[in-house]
């Protein structure tokens, strides 16, 4: 993953101060906010409208349990992963299919984490009802299966950018008595 240079930082922080202004109500910061955001570098763009970067963050607060350090240890993890799946130079299509890898992979391990508390007993000694866990199962095996087509995408993706057509062999034994 690029870091971000000062400017692009400072660009994103004026940028921020304006969106500020327009969830305040001022209309005027919102139309310059349209302008400012047209003028800006795709970087600048690409990091604002990050919303795998933020769902990651949603998903590592609740993992965390309040723990500073494990909720910072999953959002690094994960923005880590997805750098190292979508490669030195990704297309836009592999870096998409990163991110999402990334953010999906975080929310299975937190639905396995959370399936596993899910089977203790609460506090008043009572296990959860066999339709909730079976309702939480099936959730968290949707999200294996798009966390698994979406690495299937990008497999399959990467196979096309190498334009390496699907190898078939026929082999043919003529075997006589």
């Amino acid at each position: 993953m690029l870091e971000l240079t000062d400017g692009t930082r400072e660009r994103i922080r004026d940028l921020q101060d304006l969106a500020n202004k327009a969830e305040d109500g001022d209309e005027d910061a919102r139309k310059e906010l349209r302008v400012a955001l047209r003028e800006s570098a795709p970087v600048v763009i690409a990091r604002c409208s990050n919303t795998a970067r933020i769902y990651r963050g949603i998903l590592a607060r609740t993992a965390s349990g309040g723990n500073p350090l494990v909720e910072e240890a999953i959002k690094e993890r994960a923005a880590r992963m997805a750098g190292e799946i979508a490669g030195e130079h990704p297309t836009p299509l592999e870096a998409l299919l990163s991110d999402r890898i990334a953010s999906l992979w975080v929310l299975v391990e937190l639905q396995e984490a959370l399936n596993a508390a899910w089977y203790r007993r609460t506090d008043d000694g009572k296990r959860v009802s066999p339709d909730y866990m079976l309702k939480m199962v099936k959730l968290q095996e949707s999200t294996h299966r798009r966390y698994l087509a979406a690495i299937r995408e990008l497999a399959r993706v990467r196979k096309l950018q190498a334009n390496t057509p699907g190898v078939q062999y026929n082999t043919q034994i003529n075997v006589r008595s």
